[in-house]
């Protein structure tokens, strides 16, 4: 006996509704897969540019030390306050570049932490248990009913700089996102 014309236009629109939410949820995929290649290329970039900071100021250090070594060698012209000066030059400029090597670790763990979450967007908490992270940047975990714009404004920031910090395009949330709250 042969199906009712209905009936098989019902499991053919069926069909496709469970092919399109497969689509999508691959589409879903596709674009967090391209959000975090994004995000890695400019990890990359930034932490290259730290690089290159870092490598000139060690250069920097490295000339100064001779310089000092110069001075002491010739003996002569050179005032004990020079010397000082000089030591002090190279202290802060050792200081600096150890601040340097410091925020690259920094970066590359936050990067990592939420590369290893499976997500593109930063760091999270709780909403009942917001906690700081190195930065004190605060988090919060999406509840039922929660709106971008609500939780914009129990932090006291802008909607804008929410969807900012999570890496968001649209205003779509869901109950046990981890979303960073802006400073």
């Amino acid at each position: 006996m042969k199906q009712p014309a209905f009936l098989r236009i019902f499991a053919l629109v069926s069909l496709l509704s469970v092919v399109g939410t497969a689509v999508r949820a691959q589409q879903n995929v596709a674009q967090s897969l391209a959000l975090l290649d994004e995000k890695v290329s400019r990890m990359q970039a930034q932490i290259e540019d730290l690089q290159f900071q870092l490598q000139k100021t060690q250069k920097d250090t490295e000339k100064l030390q001779a310089d000092l070594e110069e001075m002491r060698r010739s003996g002569g012209g050179v005032s004990s306050s020079d010397i000082k000066s000089l030591d002090d030059r190279i202290s802060a400029v050792d200081a600096a570049r150890q601040k340097d090597k410091q925020a690259i670790i920094d970066q590359l763990a936050k990067e990592l932490a939420a590369i290893s979450a499976g997500r593109p967007s930063a760091k999270a908490s709780s909403a009942s248990a917001t906690s700081t992270s190195p930065s004190d940047a605060k988090e919060h975990v999406v509840q039922k009913g929660d709106t971008l714009s609500s939780i914009a404004k129990s932090y006291g920031v802008t909607v804008a700089d929410l969807k900012k910090a999570n890496n968001l395009a649209g205003d779509d949330i869901k109950i046990g996102q981890k979303l960073v709250i802006p400073k």
